[in-house]
């Protein structure tokens, strides 16, 4: 016969053990709830996240400025296609080609905005851009001046979208406007001079 007393301290051990067990088991499964729960915050606010962002992907100024711009652009083109044909210096002839590769370029990605906002494209110019300036000697200098001005109001533009725009990639390609087209006037003004 047991002494007394270790039958019950047997019996309390055993009860002990299989509470630990089950405190453990409980324990895991109150980890799995725990995580599985962080994890479904997790994707909830990336979920609400992610259509905040789609709800502020752009507003009303940067569809302006893609709209207004590849019309600006597409003037542009047109300008460096008349200075391609008719320019008498190498560095005319060399600006206009890269100008016309660039500002197509920036055409392309704009339009490609416009179209995934569901907004209409603008058609192109009915008016060709340069047509008027005169063909000869004087022509590198009148072409130099009118892409001058034309610049100057592409980077008005472009410092316009960028106190009231939010579409980053439109913020970008408006710094990007701003720093290539002072480079260019720069360049023009010492041409000029």
């Amino acid at each position: 016969m047991p002494e007394p007393g270790t039958a019950v301290v047997a019996g309390n051990l055993e009860g002990w053990e299989l509470n630990r067990q089950a405190a453990a088991r409980v324990s895991a499964n109150m980890r799995w709830k725990t995580a599985l729960a962080a994890l479904l915050g997790l994707l909830v606010t990336a979920g609400c996240a992610a259509a905040a962002d789609t709800s502020v992907d752009h507003v009303q100024a940067d569809v302006v400025f893609s709209q207004d711009m590849i019309t600006h652009h597409r003037q542009t083109v047109q300008l460096a296609e008349v200075a391609a044909e008719r320019g008498g210096s190498s560095y005319v002839r060399e600006l206009s080609k890269k100008l016309i590769a660039e500002e197509q370029a920036d055409i392309d990605m704009m339009a490609s905005w416009l179209q995934s906002w569901e907004e209409p494209v603008p058609p192109l110019p009915t008016r060709t851009m340069g047509a008027e300036l005169p063909k000869g000697p004087g022509f590198d200098r009148q072409w130099l001046k009118a892409l001058s001005g034309h610049l100057e109001h592409g980077i008005h533009m472009a410092e316009t979208v960028k106190k009231s725009g939010q579409h980053g990639p439109t913020l970008e390609l408006a710094d990007q406007i701003i720093r290539a087209q002072n480079a260019e006037l720069a360049e023009i003004a010492k041409r000029l001079a």
